[in-house]
């Protein structure tokens, strides 16, 4: 597990704006991600501190209150701030010593909204630097004297460096020189006081958002949207451009809003926002800077529902018309298909099972897989867990008594009753500590730390609780299909909760059975309902699966169905024959660097 520290400062106010702050952190972290958050208490209710307290249901997390005693703040009592900002600002500046058995810390003010993980920036080497943050993009006049001025809302504490220095103390003595030239506040006193010892971060981690017209090409790609000046975007007719992504995490609390409401502040918002700017900045509309804004916030995504075509990957276009989208091949990926030393073989009718393995890259990423295998084959056994290879892999296994030569992933499947104990179990006993279970686009992937090229799938499988005719098994798999579309396109990825919600959901309305039964041997088996299958047919009787044996793949022996050559017909027909188009590999275009590959053969322990 990674161990994050994040802090946050409020009173009573600003508490559910914080919560909102701490819903996001919690639904953008990893499973593997264990967060803490330290809340520096100005006052906050026990009311507010219990519905706080709930937001652990999106994650498990540790949610610690500190008491703040505002007399060790006398010095910053007369410190002039802006009408929008709270006494609470300056809190940060005695962490060190508030917080002294932590060591490293995320500072987030709370009008902000977290839309990745932090774990990148929690361990971002600041090299001898005390603090880390990202320049102040407002503040314009200052960064042409002092470059590298910070936004103190998102600040990266090195707090053993800050101890070691005695920056409280340097934070004092900057206030009691310069009290009456402090035109920002803690801020300035942060960026005067420590001078020469803040790291520059990249400006995503602290994208400042205040209306819609600052959209620098950053603003597309933020991890961290923090909502700058007093039109903050629970003000009605905020400017912001990102003023939604606000409301998307609120839904996430117990201050959720109803679905009137929600459509108040988020539709009806957009467009009293435009006239409220026009109002308030008139004269911007003499400039094309406006007009461009205009375009791009409100003009070109209607646009885009009706027709675009845009980069979808290396080897697609997608298309979009009337909301429909649909994926194009690039010409330029074909030919490179077509260049595939394993057409010359499906050309000239070679025997399917005497090619030749792969080489190179796709190579490394099959051997790199085959040792999370040799992992996930090991807990099953401690644990009494029940797999078998699946798919392609089991294809492989067949016909080639290892990978597919064109093939660098490895498929498995696993019955719900030991699907859902998995992750917890294999990160537990796991002897290799860079390998990982977490939940990934609605099933489970062995990952591994040293790497993000290559990772290992687990397919969840439930019992069907009747055990219908050929015809209205095909029928019923039309359904199950329709219904896993809809919860796909309805979920957005990596939303996990809520896709396990509505997985369960649908595991209860249609009965179907995720616990072995004592009569289970007479219910056949389907695909988990929240995994996109695009086989005709679901349905696998359960002697074609059960009882399990042992299949030869790369020199070593794995769990295997019952019926493997069954099932294989079923869901590829002729799956001993060449396909239409033979892709090399997942990871194929992408230009692994150097380093990286070095670091794939250290995995796989190949030796040069």
């Amino acid at each position: 597990m990674t161990n994050i520290n994040v802090c946050l400062a409020c009173d009573d106010a600003y508490s559910i704006y914080a919560g909102v702050v701490i819903a996001s952190i919690l639904k953008n972290a990893k499973e593997t991600e264990d967060i803490t958050i330290y809340l520096l208490d100005g006052g906050i209710s026990e009311k507010r501190k219990q519905e706080i307290e709930s937001l652990k249901e999106i994650k498990k997390c540790d949610i610690k209150f500190i008491s703040v005693d505002e007399s060790l703040y006398s010095e910053y009592k007369n410190i002039p701030t802006l009408e929008h900002i709270s006494f609470a600002t300056f809190y940060r500046l005695r962490l060190p010593s508030m917080l002294p058995d932590v060591h490293r810390i995320i500072y987030l003010d709370c009008d902000m909204v977290v839309v990745s993980s932090l774990k990148e920036l929690f361990e971002t080497d600041i090299g001898d630097a005390w603090i880390a943050g990202c320049e102040d993009i407002g503040a314009k006049k200052i960064l042409t004297k002092y470059k590298g001025y910070v936004n103190a809302g998102m600040l990266l504490f090195d707090l053993d460096k800050m101890r070691e220095n005695n920056a409280e103390q340097l934070f004092l003595e900057y206030t009691k020189a310069n009290a009456n030239s402090l035109k920002h506040s803690d801020q300035d006193i942060i960026n005067y006081s420590l001078k020469g010892h803040i790291y520059l971060l990249d400006e995503r981690w602290n994208v400042q958002s205040s209306n819609f017209t600052n959209r620098s090409s950053y603003t597309r790609n933020p991890k961290i949207i923090h909502f700058i000046a007093k039109r903050k975007p629970w003000k009605w007719a905020s400017f912001s451009y990102h003023r939604d992504s606000y409301f998307k995490y609120l839904q996430l609390t117990p201050w959720k809003l109803s679905d009137k409401e929600f459509k108040h502040w988020t539709k009806d918002n957009q467009i009293a926002s435009l006239i409220e700017y026009v109002k308030y900045r008139p004269l911007f509309m003499l400039r094309p800077r406006f007009y461009k804004a205009l375009f791009l916030t409100y003009i070109l995504p209607v646009l885009e529902c009706i027709f675009s075509i845009k980069d979808f990957s290396e080897e697609r276009y997608i298309l979009r018309l009337f909301g429909i989208k649909i994926k194009i091949q690039k010409r330029e990926y074909n030919k490179k298909l077509k260049e595939n030393p394993y057409y010359y073989y499906k050309k000239n009718k070679i025997d399917i099972t005497t090619l030749p393995k792969a080489t190179g890259q796709t190579r490394l990423l099959q051997l790199a897989n085959l040792e999370s295998l040799k992992e996930l084959d090991y807990v099953c056994k401690q644990h009494n867990l029940k797999y078998w290879l699946d798919f392609g892999t089991l294809i492989g296994a067949i016909r080639h008594k290892g990978f597919i030569p064109w093939d660098d992933d490895i498929d498995t499947g696993m019955l719900r009753c030991d699907y859902v104990k998995f992750i917890d179990i294999f990160n537990n006993a796991t002897r290799n500590p860079d390998l990982y279970a977490e939940h990934d686009d609605g099933l489970i992937r062995i990952k591994n730390k040293k790497s993000p090229f290559f990772y290992l799938d687990i397919f969840p499988y439930d019992f069907y609780p009747e055990n219908l005719p050929i015809k209205q098994r095909y029928e019923k798999s039309k359904f199950l299909i329709k219904i896993s579309k809809q919860i796909k396109n309805k979920y957005e990825k990596g939303d996990y909760a809520t896709l396990h919600d509505k997985v369960e959901e649908c595991i209860k309305k249609y009965n179907l059975r995720n616990t072995e039964n004592t009569d289970y041997e007479k219910y056949p088996i389907i695909y988990g309902i929240e995994v996109n299958h695009l086989h005709k047919n679901w349905f696998t009787d359960y002697d074609t699966i059960f009882p399990l044996k042992k299949i030869e793949f790369e020199g070593c022996e794995f769990s295997c169905m019952n019926k493997p050559e069954e099932y294989l017909s079923k869901a590829y027909g002729d799956w001993m024959g060449y396909p239409k188009k033979i892709s090399m590999g997942h990871s194929m275009h992408k230009n692994i660097p150097d380093t990286d590959l070095n670091i794939l053969k250290e995995i796989a322990n190949i030796q040069d």
